[in-house]
């Protein structure tokens, strides 16, 4: 569970960049201090659901933009750690890639072409 909250931190920091936010305006904006802020962003410090609403609408997002995206699972496995660094676009992109790939080499009902 604390790499989800790790995860939910980087994602808050980095919208809170996009956004030109420092820590202790949106500390300001969402009634916490630059200290907790901190401690959110570093997965530290746990927050209840109904900060997530606050954040989103502090930041101008989406409250599901500040939620961790699960790794997507191929072939029972997680993502290769090469695709974890590439923005969700790409990484649907090479998936689908390697999905195709994969079709090609099978033959009907998936069973592998002679």
């Amino acid at each position: 569970m604390g790499d989800f909250y790790e995860d939910f931190g980087r994602r808050l920091a980095q919208l809170r960049r996009a956004a030109g936010l420092s820590q202790q305006a949106l500390g300001e904006r969402v009634g916490l201090s630059r200290t907790s802020i901190v401690n959110v962003e570093k997965g530290r410090q746990r927050v209840p659901l109904h900060m997530l609403v606050e954040f989103a609408a502090a930041l101008g997002v989406e409250p599901i933009n500040l939620l961790p995206v699960a790794a997507p699972v191929l072939d029972g496995e997680r993502l290769p750690a090469e695709l974890r660094g590439m923005d969700e676009g790409t990484q649907a992109w090479v998936l689908r890639q390697i999905g195709a790939s994969t079709k090609r080499r099978e033959g009907p009902h998936g069973r592998p072409n002679p």
